[in-house]
């Protein structure tokens, strides 16, 4: 009896019906602030760092080339995002992400006013929709590479996803 008692208990507990919210349905974090850039797709406010939502970004490390010379993709994919939040207020809601491909990572939805950042960054070229976790980005992922913008007007690059494993499991 005691161990149906402690199954009910458990159960109610992450169904969020005994003693207010439960783990699953607590409510997911939402910071509003100024923001600061420690990727192409990652901010900080409030020291909450968050991985934007549905794309996927060269890292600061990351080169790509072009008219045969290499350039630095994720340092100015970084200089993007940070053009974009620079003396704003960004406002960061988080996603819950049940196809995780990194557990550790907070990922969110954040915006300026009604400019949703990971879309900007796509639009710009300098982000990839990475469908794995989102499709709310490909059609904007389409028009910059028809329109050879940002990482598409590279003669090559690597989508971020691709040259982090190769490069990142190297080290």
């Amino acid at each position: 009896m005691k161990r149906v008692a402690c199954l009910t208990f458990l159960c109610s507990l992450l169904a969020g019906t005994a003693h207010g919210q439960g783990i699953l349905s607590a409510p997911l974090r939402t910071e509003v602030g100024p923001a600061v850039v420690v990727e192409a797709d990652h901010l900080a406010i409030n020291k909450t760092v968050f991985a934007l939502y549905g794309v996927d970004a060269p890292i600061r490390i990351q080169w790509c080339m072009k008219d045969g010379q290499p350039f630095g993709c994720g340092v100015e994919a970084m200089a993007a995002l940070q053009a974009l939040v620079e003396n704003q207020t960004v406002t960061c809601e988080q996603v819950r992400d049940p196809h995780l491909r990194r557990r550790v990572l907070r990922f969110g939805r954040c915006t300026i006013g009604d400019l949703d950042l990971a879309a900007e960054l796509v639009r710009q070229g300098m982000a990839m929709a990475f469908r794995p976790q989102s499709e709310d980005y490909v059609a904007l992922e389409e028009e910059a590479q028809a329109g050879r913008v940002g990482l598409w007007a590279a003669d090559e690059f690597t989508p971020p996803w691709e040259w982090e494993e190769t490069h990142l499991n190297e080290q």
